[in-house]
């Protein structure tokens, strides 16, 4: 293992300070959410997404809400000159269904520590870093990844899986298996998600009525998204507020 190999847990509060190091960094989503700036290119970590920040270069997060996140720290030598080059061209990337079940195994191995004993490590590290940075990753999941950017931008307008395919460039049944292989749900589970997170950011803000939280974030009314709410998450809109006010 190289000296600056390690693999650490950790949750962001609030606006960090921009930083850089001379290694490689991969933010790994455990629970919630990070807004990450990587060189002036933004971007949203979620239970899906994940950032790869290359050596040198200048990012900063910041965080509302409950969240966790698997810090991976390594030399840039165990990566080849692809892998990193299309780590510095796109940051932001899915998180392969292999790649999140290894994230949980790694969870549960840590037993809540703040970071994996060196042997853990050695063990876990490779497989993490093959599983995250498959190789052909960036071409398989193209189209997909910017069907998906775009709906994360305005994942309240109309979203039907004819739409979504259309944007892809792929058919209905293509779109699916996308969906399924690159992200483990199907594309109408990965937009209730998109829409939550989105409805999830606007109440840590506190600004906004619920009522216009949900019409904005594609719900019929209130109604909708405290059902949709509490399935998901267990409490309802005003109490997730309240819980973040506290």
């Amino acid at each position: 293992m190289h000296a600056d190999d390690s693999l650490s847990f950790r949750s962001y509060g609030g606006t960090g300070h921009g930083h850089r190091h001379a290694y490689v960094q991969l933010v790994l989503p455990l629970h919630g959410m990070l807004e990450l700036e990587i060189e002036g290119r933004g971007g949203r970590l979620d239970l899906q997404r994940a950032a790869f920040v290359a050596p040198g270069a200048l990012h900063v997060q910041q965080a509302q809400g409950r969240n966790r996140f698997v810090i991976v720290d390594c030399d840039a030598s165990r990566l080849d000159e692809a892998q990193l080059e299309a780590g510095r061209q796109r940051p932001f990337f899915a998180l392969p269904p292999a790649a999140r079940h290894l994230l949980a195994y790694v969870e549960h191995m840590a037993q809540g520590r703040a970071q994996l004993a060196p042997a853990v490590t050695r063990q876990v590290l490779p497989l993490l870093l093959d599983a995250a940075l498959a190789p052909g990753r960036h071409r398989r999941e193209g189209r997909l990844q910017a069907l998906c950017e775009r709906i994360r931008l305005a994942p309240g307008q109309d979203w039907p899986l004819a739409r979504m395919a259309s944007e892809a460039g792929l058919g209905l049944t293509a779109l699916h298996a996308a969906f399924r292989r690159e992200l483990d749900c199907s594309p109408a589970q990965w937009l209730q998600r998109q829409r939550l997170e989105w409805a999830q950011q606007r109440l840590a803000e506190g600004l906004l009525p619920l009522a216009r939280i949900a019409q904005q974030a594609g719900y019929s009314d209130q109604s909708a998204l405290t059902r949709a709410m509490r399935r998901e998450f267990g409490v309802t809109p005003g109490h997730y507020r309240r819980q973040l006010q506290a």
